[in-house]
């Protein structure tokens, strides 16, 4: 038996079938809270599994709705989008990693955990992540989903419900903002500020 693609799945679910929604969180689960993580630029996984949760109970509530002229993980980021800002609205986050490096937001995790993972990453990496983290969240989302989902600028015009043109102004202020905040030399592109970052490069 062929494999069920992703839009086979949900759709499937959107009748009903429980168990084809399961496999859909089981293949994009991943996905949904690298995007949570990147997006709100946190380390309290507990909060990002309880967000990713929210993103799965709204698209199985909307999966009925769902209409098979996008990918399944374009929808599925358009709703991951939706709940992070909604999160930030209602806790009126501060920036988790500050500029100058000195301090961390107040909703972060324990001083323990953020010990461990300033350890765990090299000054350049932090650098990154900072300078990320203080892009404007229309930029930041922008950078996350051209660079780490590799997503196309329709499809990221999909996800924030903006045009393409509205997607390359973005990019283009967002990767200047960092080229500038990182002191990068005007030959270096996105794909080496996303590789430093982490990103997968194919």
């Amino acid at each position: 038996m062929p494999r069920r693609t992703d839009e086979d799945l949900l759709l499937a679910a959107g009748r009903g079938d429980r168990e084809a929604f399961g496999l859909l969180v089981e293949r994009q689960h991943h996905a949904v809270v690298q995007f949570i993580h990147r997006f709100l630029v946190t380390t309290d996984r507990a909060t990002v599994e309880d967000l990713a949760q929210d993103v799965f109970l709204g698209a199985w509530k909307a999966a009925a709705s769902f209409r098979p002229r996008a990918k399944v993980l374009t929808w599925l980021l358009r709703i991951t989008t939706n709940v992070c800002l909604n999160y930030r609205r209602r806790r009126r986050l501060r920036r988790t990693i500050a500029l100058d490096g000195d301090r961390v937001a107040e909703h972060a995790g324990p001083q323990t955990d953020r010990a461990d993972v300033l350890a765990a990453a090299n000054e350049e990496a932090c650098g990154v992540r900072a300078a990320v983290a203080s892009l404007p969240r229309s930029q930041r989302a922008a950078i996350v989903l051209r660079h780490f989902h590799g997503l196309s600028y329709a499809e990221i015009s999909d996800v924030l419900d903006i045009s393409v043109s509205a997607v390359e102004s973005l990019l283009f202020r967002a990767r200047s903002t960092l080229r500038v905040t990182l002191g990068a030399k005007e030959n270096h592109t996105s794909p080496q500020v996303s590789a430093q970052w982490g990103a997968k490069t194919t």
